[in-house]
């Protein structure tokens, strides 16, 4: 089974995770890990170390998180592997190139960086876009 980690400083996560489960109607598993809120009851080290507990040794887990080298990215550090993937930068077309994968495919390392790179083409400054066929136009 495929199982889906988004993770961010403050409420980061629970958006993602809400706007990813409305666009796909919450077809997929998917959870989200709020690091440093006021109110909350366990430390992230605990909720990390429970959540993986949970899982099946066979599981594939793809973990989402807000910044490379941040405290929360490293958490998930020590638990990577071939079948664990740690992603920094997570946005919307992250999160649902990974939640609509099919499940019938591992994911390897190059299909994690195919999804990488096709994002990546997702980020555009549509200024100089509009600019660039704009001169087109005349």
């Amino acid at each position: 089974m495929r199982r889906f980690i988004f993770a961010s400083h403050h409420k980061l996560a629970y958006g993602l995770k809400d706007t990813v489960d409305f666009l796909t109607g919450a077809t997929k598993t998917v959870y989200d890990i709020n690091a440093y809120l006021d109110d909350e009851t366990k430390d992230i080290d605990t909720v990390v170390a429970e959540l993986f507990a949970s899982f099946d040794d066979e599981d594939e887990v793809v973990v989402l998180v807000d910044l490379m080298g941040g405290s929360v990215y490293q958490k998930f550090y020590p638990y990577m592997s071939e079948k664990v993937h740690v992603i920094c930068g997570m946005n919307l077309p992250m999160a649902l190139s990974f939640v609509l994968a099919p499940e019938d495919e591992c994911l390897t390392s190059e299909k994690v960086e195919q999804v990488l790179m096709d994002c990546k083409n997702q980020l555009v400054y549509v200024n100089k876009m509009a600019a660039s066929v704009d001169e087109d136009d005349e």
